[in-house]
């Protein structure tokens, strides 16, 4: 199989490396700025870099992984123009499928892997679960088969399901890691070494997956402790983001503790 991967952000990069690494051909990667392309390019022995969305007139592929960000699919979609008979798949969480139904002669489908990719941090392909949707028999199984040279938890999925996941991605990860990057500037700003959290943090996410998460919830807001509470967002007076995020954080552990679903207050 010869996968082209359109795009040269993080998912392409981690793309390019985890397809070189399985053994598939890889004969073309596209990105609007030239320079992107020839440099991931040059990862692949007989890769062409192009800038060109007309791919008829460049070496083709079975599949086109399109691994660019969502706001740019639009455009790219309205402006591509790809081989009669191939499969084109976008790689977002959040996109339907429907978003390339317009693209003439060819299979579409989703290919979306459940990870948070960065260029610089190593990835073990084989543990990331990859959620596939095909538009038709032919790009659903192009891309099973796809995947499963990759990861050893490949996924059918339709959209509403793949959103719904991504949402709870967005939760599990993105703002996890906003919370670490706020834990971290509060401890840079008192002195305090970074690494004092590191025990804590690691005991806190292999707690996550041994036991519902709601159910080993500790912390004061848990507990009802008015003073700690109190005192914390004293601390926090002159960050009044970090405040209001510290109390509406509080307030749905607290709705969470009594059973009561939490829409929040209005302004």
């Amino acid at each position: 199989m010869k996968v082209a991967i359109i795009g040269a952000g993080n998912v392409a990069t981690h793309l390019v490396k985890g397809l070189r690494e399985a053994g598939i051909d890889i004969p073309l990667v596209y990105s609007r700025t030239p320079a992107s392309a020839q440099i991931l390019a040059g990862q692949v022995p007989g890769a062409q870099a192009t800038d060109t969305t007309d791919f008829r007139i460049l070496p083709t592929a079975q599949v086109y992984l399109l691994a660019i960000p969502d706001g740019a699919l639009p455009k790219l979609v309205e402006n591509a123009v790809f081989p009669a008979g191939a499969v084109v798949a976008h790689t977002s969480g959040a996109q339907p499928m429907e978003l390339l139904a317009s693209l003439a002669v060819v299979e579409t489908g989703v290919f979306y892997p459940v990870q948070t990719f960065s260029k610089e941090k190593e990835l073990d392909w084989s543990r990331i679960p990859i959620c596939v949707e095909g538009a038709s028999p032919k790009a659903e199984e192009a891309l099973l088969t796809l995947g499963k040279v990759l990861s050893e938890q490949v996924v059918l999925m339709n959209g509403r399901a793949r959103k719904q996941l991504h949402v709870a991605a967005v939760f599990a990860c993105n703002f996890t890691n906003h919370l670490w990057g706020v834990a971290q500037e509060l401890l840079q700003k008192a002195e305090l070494p970074v690494n004092l959290l590191e025990p804590l943090v690691l005991e806190t996410v292999q707690k996550a997956f041994q036991f519902p998460p709601f159910t080993v919830q500790t912390g004061p807001a848990r507990r009802g402790d008015t003073n700690t509470l109190q005192a914390h967002l004293q601390l926090l007076q002159t960050q009044p983001p970090y405040q209001h995020l510290y109390q509406v954080l509080t307030e749905s552990i607290q709705r969470v503790a009594e059973n009561e679903p939490f829409f929040g207050k209005q302004a």
